[in-house]
């Protein structure tokens, strides 16, 4: 080793009176600069926290009120129709309600309904009893009827279709 080396390591390790090495107080500035940096960390944090929090609402405006009118809906008639696997002879009894917007008048959608009763009614004779049992053929339902009303009312949007009961025995 260096002489400077040596001398270093002996400034910093001379033994005390007690056989000790004394540091010059390092350590304690070291404690010190950990206990201010937790401090000032800690004194960030009660700030941020009270910056932060949410404002009471006093003098605040009212939440707007929002008038949802309520939708339109128009029940088809009952559908029954008989299908046939090449075994057997199955009975579908089907009952949906089709949903509309509420600008939508009523008055628009009703002449509409046994034309997509009938539209429906042909489109299921097509279909194999098998591909309706199960919740793919509630989907297939859903699916098979929406096209149809929205290809009869074309300029009529459906919002959504609903199935009351469906029955295939």
């Amino acid at each position: 080793m260096s002489k400077a080396a040596m001398s270093a390591e002996l400034e910093f390790a001379e033994p005390d009176g007690n056989g000790l090495p004394s540091f010059d107080g390092t350590g304690n500035r070291i404690v010190l600069a950990l206990l201010g940096l937790m401090l000032a960390f800690a004194g960030a944090g009660v700030g941020g926290v009270l910056l932060l929090r949410p404002a009471p609402a006093q003098g605040a405006h009212p939440p707007a009120r929002v008038e949802v009118s309520p939708a339109v809906y128009a029940a088809l008639p009952t559908l029954t129709i008989t299908l046939n696997d090449g075994r057997r002879l199955q009975e579908l009894r089907l009952r949906a309600v089709l949903e509309f917007d509420p600008a939508t008048p009523m008055e628009a959608v009703t002449p509409h309904l046994p034309r997509i009763a009938d539209a429906m009614g042909r489109r299921l004779l097509e279909v194999d009893p098998a591909e309706l049992r199960g919740a793919d053929g509630q989907v297939y339902i859903k699916d098979a009827l929406r096209y149809v009303a929205n290809k009869t009312m074309r300029p009529l949007k459906l919002r959504q279709v609903l199935i009351q009961d469906m029955l295939l025995r």
